[in-house]
């Protein structure tokens, strides 16, 4: 099946391109190259530093009237660029921007619980993609530094632009794109304006529906120096998704084959096996505001704002099997070292294998808000300014429960079979899982975060139009960004979490209720219970006197217990603690000159742009040091341990560097239907900042999965050298075909460099980040677009587009090489196909997307290589319009219910198979 749609992918050879320039590189007034200001005309694309005397009004009408307008933007672009406008996006059944973004060419999304979270372009990651606002950097709520498109609606963005070949001004950072993401302006119409939708959304994994509700107001005086603009947007979704799961697989585990007690085999057996339904609700809201200010011929000023909030409330309830491999027997192994099935010897009321009942929960409380102000001088009829300042500031606070209370299995022989009922890992011979006189408490913890992040920004861009001999013009300007990303971890404080770890009292069945799931096809109950009435009994006397005995030692642990819990306002709420927290600040200081030529060979016109940037980073990163002291292993668990600590000491570090990036662009009209093009450049990548933090953090899992992680505020960004090369040939004004070769020599890629070290006796694996490869990327692209213009009616409504790209690297996966430790992550092939049907009122749309299997880390679950299985989904949406002024429309995401499937180093070895859900939506559409 795969082999089919890559085929059909291949030949037709193309993309979302009809997405993808609406709103894209320029305006036939600009001149070629030029970066949008943060005030565009929608539709148009202008020079940052040409203000809106050369922006013009594009008015869009259909489908048709997009794609002819992307396709004459494609030819006045010097370098690699495309995009998607506000027409487009609402266009689409998309849950926000990362969702349409992914029609591009090259550009594949990924997503969590169903939603577009990041874009991956030509392979290359999300860490790897710049994000910026009206040309301002965003900050993020996450802990990272790549953007999180799942908290931004598509509704409150009117145009996106995705860079592929870099230019000197546009900001560093992206090794794999710049994308540029627009709001509307106030100015960009006269009069009053309002556009709204209004649609209810049906979840099938939930069976529920909610709506969607979003709304744009302007107001602009008559000649447009004066107007003011708001939006905004509410959300909500409510779901259930269930999946099948093993933690990922231990490897090079010496087990006992044929039960004679010889352990005989180095095998890889799965961490846990887990079946997991969470029920979820999630709420988007969100707004823009701006006010444009034109007070003469020569100056104009623009200040806008945007606000963010996402929620999420989770609950997950979860029925675990976590595996022993000293007590594993009778396995069945195949060629790849992969136990297929094997027996867990039966446990004892103090030891075995346990049946685990677990409620987490995984709740979100972002939001993120920019504010910015602009203003463009026209200085003289050829020098224009373009000054801009912006301040973005994101928080997320979440406080997440972990409670396990578990069943021995005593008295049977639970099995284990990696390929059950449709293929899914299954275990046989265990005890009922919905028996309420048998639960024992075992660990209970709450954790936390606080992650911050505040960007100051300004910039100050000029344009000398010179227009003498081949020089059209110089561009100049510099850049200062202020960074600071705060990280403050919380954890329930010692020794509640982990004071019952063993199963070691046993719970009353009045606090247990029965919960039924069908989990990837599978019918199951097992227990459930109110976290609030086990945290209350974790407390009691009932409770804390089954632990221990009657010695002095056990005495004092459980009255060291009660003064904790009774302090911690007798619950396990989590407390800030030094160990895992820290702050990244960053300055960064940017430079550019950029000239931009013109001429002709013969009948042919070219272009060309020529220009370098320098940086300049000072770093600085806090954290603490701590000592681990002590080990305590727990006898009636052998997968659990109680570390001991010394105080913790705050601890600084410093870092700088500076690079100069060239780029050079160059395009060619060869005909009058014939365009060349190509590209060099050197861009950057710095460290993702949960990175360049200081403070280190142990995870204790006897006996085989203990991991130390920790940053390093030394390394240095990712740097590439990069060359495009493209042909595309017009058909007509709405039909092309291109061909487009890249290739990107990167080094300083930062790789997690594990090694053993010894600790009071275990062995942990140590994780820390460090600089040392190099490695090439390098593929195609092909593109076809077309309309049917020529068939006779009805059919001339048809129309087509679809992309394929090819992605390689000179460093290649090889699941057999248990010590490779670098390879370069998410590359993959990546296809769709857009199909539309354009007649009158009516318009109809269905779009595919397919990404090949890749490797998304190579060291995941259990420190063993994570990939992902090939996905594809399909799209459809239509709309009828009744008016000029009223529309309804139909979306249906993700048509064919597909789910998300990852596994180990081989196919086999399952890590998890997931739900994303189908949704659909009814609404109607209003402007005036």
């Amino acid at each position: 099946m795969i082999y089919v749609r890559r085929t059909i992918a291949a030949l037709l050879a193309g993309s979302a391109i009809m997405v993808a320039a609406s709103a894209s590189a320029q305006t036939a007034n600009d001149q070629p190259g030029g970066l949008p200001s943060s005030q565009p005309t929608p539709g148009a694309q202008v020079d940052p530093a040409a203000g809106d005397g050369a922006a013009e009004d594009v008015v869009v009408t259909g489908i048709r009237a997009s794609l002819a307008d992307a396709l004459e933007i494609k030819r006045q672009t010097i370098g690699v660029v495309d995009a998607i406008s506000a027409k487009d996006i609402g266009q689409f059944p998309d849950a926000n921007i990362a969702e349409s973004l992914q029609r591009i060419t090259g550009v594949s999304v990924d997503r969590v619980n169903g939603e577009g979270r990041g874009i991956t372009v030509r392979g290359l990651g999300p860490e790897f993609n710049t994000v910026l606002l009206n040309n301002r950097l965003l900050s993020t709520e996450a802990g990272g530094r790549s953007f999180s498109f799942d908290i931004l609606s598509s509704e409150l963005i009117t145009g996106a632009e995705v860079y592929k070949s870099s230019e000197a001004r546009l900001q560093e950072g992206g090794i794999g794109s710049t994308v540029i993401l627009r709001t509307a302006r106030p100015t960009d119409r006269a009069g009053l304006h309002f556009a709204g939708s209004a649609a209810g959304r049906h979840d099938n994994t939930s069976d529920r529906i909610t709506p969607v509700v979003s709304g744009v107001l302007s107001w602009s005086n008559a000649d447009r120096t004066f107007g003011v603009l708001a939006s905004g947007i509410y959300d909500k979704r409510i779901f259930s998704l269930s999946n099948i799961s093993t933690d990922g697989w231990i490897p090079d585990q010496n087990v006992d084959s044929n039960g004679d007690g010889v352990k005989d085999l180095r095998i890889a057996v799965p961490r846990t096996l887990n079946f997991t339904s969470t029920n979820s609700r999630r709420e988007r809201i969100g707004g823009t505001f701006a006010v444009d200010f034109v007070p003469s011929d020569r100056l104009k000023i623009g200040i806008d704002a945007l606000y963010t909030q996402q929620k999420v409330q989770s609950r997950t309830n979860q029925l675990g099997f976590y595996t022993d491999p000293d007590r594993i027997t009778r396995a069945t192994v195949n060629g790849n070292g992969t136990a297929t099935s094997f027996t867990v010897l039966p446990a004892t009321s103090s030891s075995g294998l346990a049946a685990d009942n677990i409620v987490a929960t995984n709740p979100q409380n972002a939001r993120t808000y920019q504010i910015g102000a602009n203003a463009v001088w026209d200085a003289t009829d050829n020098l224009k300014v373009v000054f801009d300042a912006a301040h973005s500031n994101s928080r997320d606070a979440s406080d997440q429960l972990f409670y396990v209370v578990g069943t021995r299995e005593v008295g049977v022989t639970p099995t284990f079979q990696l390929d059950g009922p449709g293929g899914l890992p299954t275990i046989t011979n265990i005890l009922p899982t919905d028996d309420k006189s048998a639960p024992r408490l075992h660990c209970c913890s709450e954790r936390g975060y606080r992650y911050g992040d505040t960007i100051n920004q300004g910039t100050v861009d000029a344009t000398w139009t010179v227009n003498s001999g081949i020089l059209d013009k110089l561009q100049g300007g510099v850049l200062f960004t202020n960074r600071k990303k705060t990280t403050v971890s919380r954890e329930s404080p010692d020794p509640l979490g982990c004071f019952y770890c063993g199963y070691l009292a046993v719970a009353p069945g009045s606090l247990f209720t029965n919960f039924s799931a069908n989990v990837q096809g599978r019918d199951l109950t097992w227990l459930d219970y109110n976290a609030a009435s086990l945290v209350q009994y974790y407390g009691s006397a009932a409770a804390v006197n089954q632990v221990g005995g009657t010695s002095q030692s056990a005495i004092d642990a459980r009255n060291r217990f009660l003064a904790v819990y009774q302090g911690n306002n007798n619950s396990l709420d989590p407390i800030d603690r030094d160990r895992g927290s820290g702050t990244v600040r960053e300055n960064t200081y940017a430079a550019y000159l950029q000239a931009t030529f013109g001429g002709n060979f013969g009948d042919s016109r070219w272009t060309g742009m020529a220009g370098v940037r320098v940086i300049h980073t000072d770093l600085l990163a806090t954290g603490y040091s701590v000592t681990l002291l002590n080990i305590i292993q727990n006898p009636a668990d052998p997968t659990a341990a109680v570390p001991v600590y010394s105080p913790t000491v705050p601890v600084t570090a410093n870092n700088s560097y500076t690079y100069f990036l060239p780029t050079l662009n160059f395009r060619v009209d060869i005909t009058d239907r014939l365009t060349a093009r190509l590209a060099g450049s050197r861009t950057l990548t710095r460290p993702t900042l949960s990175r360049l933090g200081l403070s280190q953090d142990f995870t204790f899992r006897p006996p085989n999965s203990n991991t130390i992680s920790g940053g390093n505020p030394y390394l240095k960004p990712f740097l590439a050298w990069n060359a495009d090369a493209s042909v595309d040939y017009y058909l007509s004004k709405t039909s092309y075909v291109s061909l487009a070769g890249f290739y990107k020599k990167l080094e300083n890629f930062i790789i997690s460099g594990q090694q053993p070290e010894q600790y009071f006796g275990l062995t942990f694996i140590a994780n820390r980040p460090y600089n040392a490869q190099k490695g090439d990327v390098y593929g195609l692209e092909a593109a076809v677009q077309t309309t049917f213009d020529f068939l006779p009616a009805p059919f001339d409504g048809f129309g087509a587009s679809a992309n394929y790209t090819l992605v390689r690297s000179s460093i290649r996966f090889d699941p057999s090489l248990s010590n490779q430790t670098f390879n370069v992550e998410g590359l993959s092939d990546t296809a769709n196909v857009v199909l539309f049907y354009e007649k009158g009122a009516v318009q109809v749309r269905g779009a595919y997307n397919w990404r090949a299997p890749f490797l998304r880390q190579t060291f995941g679950p259990q420190s063993q290589p994570e990939n992902i299985f090939g996905y594809d989904q399909i799209d459809l949406s239509a709309s009828l319009r009744a008016n000029e002024n009223l529309s309804f429309f139909t979306e249906v995401l993700n048509l064919t219910n597909a789910k998300f499937k990852s596994y180990s180093r081989f196919e086999e070895r399952l890590i998890t198979v997931s739900d994303q859900g189908r949704r659909i939506s009814l609404g109607a559409r209003v402007n005036f």
